[in-house]
């Protein structure tokens, strides 16, 4: 049963007086065993379900621990008992036992082997009667040792949501440059660059410059990538951080491209010749990227999986290996390098548990509880217009080993949760840190409470422009209380959160332009919640092009990415802006 492809499903058909021939009973194995396996393909996924961990039993030996997994075309692979064996005694060792690596893959495949044989009783075109058949196929698997990474990584889970290119790979070096597939405008994500030292054993450095299109660096079009070795502790992993900043575009491409010939390679003292290439590409859209992975995903899920019929290995491990002549000693184990598991009904039913006692655990009378600036929060919306407008919580104030007489004490910055404006704070002092003690509105000494309650005067700074606001205390008599419980309400008028709903805009079109050097294109200002007025158009970099009062904009003699900026003549203004694209002029044909 080696078939790689599931379709077309055919099956038997029985009346009586058919005659059965070896053709027919294979045609009814083939049916059951293509519907099963394409079920575990397209449900379940690929890699492994539970087990198969590799665990170092000594210095060149490991141990594969039992357990299933679903290859490439569903078929199942299972290891019923853990196998040990050495290192050197798995096909592939020898092929793969060089200089040029410190590591090796050790791989998973399915495979099938003959057993039980016996004598044909009848002679066919293509043996004899003498010749010796075999009774039946026993499922298996095959170990083997590699160097190579999977040319197509799609069948990884992170394929799906992170679009990873190798910017350079010789000398015992490997640069992999990582960015999100999928990116809402105007938002801020992560590109990685992982560093693999792959046995180089003098220290590295490289820098190179990268084009970025429709994507920001700290309002920069490029950003230079620069690594040196001798700067972090010596590993054979490095993982290098850049933030980025989508631009205010939608349904178009960012672009992270290595600029040619920018990259320089330092191997120890000596600079190496070496040439790096890499075009990292995102989805700039205006809904989520979670819904827009979903719906690719469907999209094409099933044309995916039909046409990869050529054999993919699932990799248990990556084992670096110390050489010494002709012997070797094994240095540690990366177990599943490439994630490729099996996420089951299970493990989902346990996590969703899980995530369902923690939010029983934070949800408080009222609304969503959470926690920030050591604060406990909840949140009221106004039903009728669906707007949030109240939100409680409380801190508790560390006094130390107690106040003196005058001593100020502050709290963390509180998030209250109710948007950016002016919201009104009530304090109360509560009689001790417990759930169901007294509070105390306005001034304590007036019910004359007992010692154990500190004399503070409270008070609250509110932060319009981030949401955020703080709770000083002071001491009016000195106190031998360590902590001090404040509970406060934050209160925002209805009025003032309407006001973000019908906020004043104006957008710029179209979202972005794609035009060549020296062109013209036409930019117009819509208007929401405001009437229209007269616009003064502007490109904010000084070599940008120009834009005229009517919005027509001439792009420069220099390819790149410009802002065009639109601001109303209205006081206060209404500012928006868009993007377009300048590129070289397509040279004419001979």
């Amino acid at each position: 049963m080696k078939n790689l492809k599931y379709f077309p499903f055919e099956r038997n058909r029985y009346f009586y007086g058919k005659l059965l021939t070896v053709d027919d009973f294979e045609t009814e194995q083939k049916y059951m065993n293509d519907k099963r396996r394409m079920i575990n393909r397209f449900l379940m996924g690929t890699g492994v379900v539970c087990g198969m961990n590799v665990v170092r039993v000594d210095d060149t030996t490991i141990s594969v621990e039992m357990g299933m997994a679903l290859d490439f075309s569903g078929r199942e692979i299972v290891i019923e008992a853990p196998m040990i064996k050495r290192l050197s005694m798995i096909e592939g060792f020898d092929s793969n036992f060089d200089e040029n690596s410190n590591y090796m893959y050790l791989c998973l495949e399915y495979a099938e082997k003959e057993k039980e044989p016996v004598h044909s009783i009848t002679s066919t075109n293509v043996r004899r009667a003498d010749e010796v058949e075999h009774n039946k196929y026993m499922e298996n698997y095959r170990l083997f040792l590699t160097s190579q990474e999977p040319e197509n990584e799609g069948f990884t889970i992170a394929n799906f949501y992170q679009d990873t290119k190798t910017v350079y790979w010789g000398n015992g070096l490997r640069i992999k440059q990582t960015i999100p597939r999928y990116i809402q405008t105007g938002d801020t994500f992560e590109m990685t660059v992982v560093v693999e030292n792959m046995g180089q054993q003098q220290p590295i450095s490289f820098d190179y410059d990268l084009i970025l299109t429709c994507v920001q660096n700290k309002g920069q079009h490029h950003l230079r990538v620069h690594f040196d070795e001798k700067e972090h502790a010596k590993a054979g992993r490095y993982q290098l951080r850049y933030e980025l900043d989508a631009m205010s575009v939608v349904d178009t491409q960012g672009v992270v491209a290595v600029q040619p010939d920018s990259f320089v390679l330092t191997i120890g003292e000596r600079e190496v010749s070496a040439r790096a290439q890499c075009e990292n590409v995102t989805d700039i859209i205006a809904g989520n990227a979670k819904r827009e992975l979903m719906k690719r995903y469907y999209n094409g899920a099933m044309e995916d999986i039909v046409k990869n019929t050529f054999q993919q290995s699932i990799y248990l491990a990556k084992i670096a290996v110390i050489r010494a002549a002709s012997t070797y000693v094994i240095e540690n184990i990366e177990t599943m390098p490439f994630k490729q598991f099996v996420f089951n009904n299970s493990l989902a039913a346990a996590l969703n548990d899980i995530e369902i006692d923690e939010m029983e655990r934070l949800q408080i009378s009222g609304g969503a509880g959470f926690s920030t600036g050591g604060a406990n929060i909840s949140s009221v919306d106004d039903p009728a217009k669906g707007i949030q407008i109240i939100a409680t919580g409380s801190v508790v104030l560390d006094l130390g080993i107690g106040g003196a007489a005058g001593q100020c004490f502050y709290s963390e910055t509180i998030t209250h949760g109710l948007g950016l404006g002016p919201v009104h704070i009530s304090l109360a002092q509560a009689q001790s840190v417990s759930e169901d003690s007294d509070l105390f509105y306005g001034s304590p000494d007036i019910f004359r409470p007992d010692d154990q309650v500190p004399q503070v005067s409270l008070a609250a700074r509110v932060n319009v422009k981030s949401g955020t606001f703080q709770i000083g205390a002071k001491m009016l008599a000195a106190s031998s209380v360590r902590r001090l419980k404040v509970n406060w309400t934050a209160l925002r008028d209805p009025k003032e959160s309407m006001k973000e709903v019908v906020m004043r805009r104006i957008f710029v079109k179209p979202d972005v332009a794609n035009i060549e050097v020296r062109e013209t294109c036409y930019f117009e200002a819509a208007f929401v919640n405001m009437p229209e007025t007269l616009i003064k158009w502007s490109v904010k970099e000084e070599n940008g092009g120009s834009i005229n009062a009517n919005g027509m904009y001439t792009a420069p003699n220099i390819p790149g990415v410009y802002e065009i900026i639109a601001e109303s003549t209205n006081t206060p203004p209404v500012k928006a802006s868009t993007y377009v694209v300048v590129r070289d002029s397509k040279p004419e044909e001979a």
